[in-house]
């Protein structure tokens, strides 16, 4: 907690030095960074990938040999 309120006055205080004008350039170059189209591009690709990996229905098969005394089958993720 003591390294968090530290770490907040740290910030505060070089925030403080740096002013105003500072402030909007680091702001100015953020917002040029997040607007360009190479980010725009790299966001996509890896929305893509990340999208191509997930599947909303997972294809799973039994397990042999375990079944529960319920009746229930135990399943495993399928890996083909």
């Amino acid at each position: 907690m003591i390294q968090l309120v530290i770490g907040a006055a740290a910030g505060y205080v070089l925030g403080t030095k740096a002013g105003r004008k500072r402030y909007h350039q680091i702001k100015k170059g953020y917002e040029a960074a997040i607007n360009s189209p190479a980010t725009k591009a790299a966001v996509s690709a890896t929305r893509k990938a990340i999208a191509n990996k997930l599947d909303p229905q997972p294809r799973m098969k039994e397990v042999k040999n375990l079944r529960t005394n319920d009746g229930h089958e135990v399943l495993e993720p399928d890996q083909d």
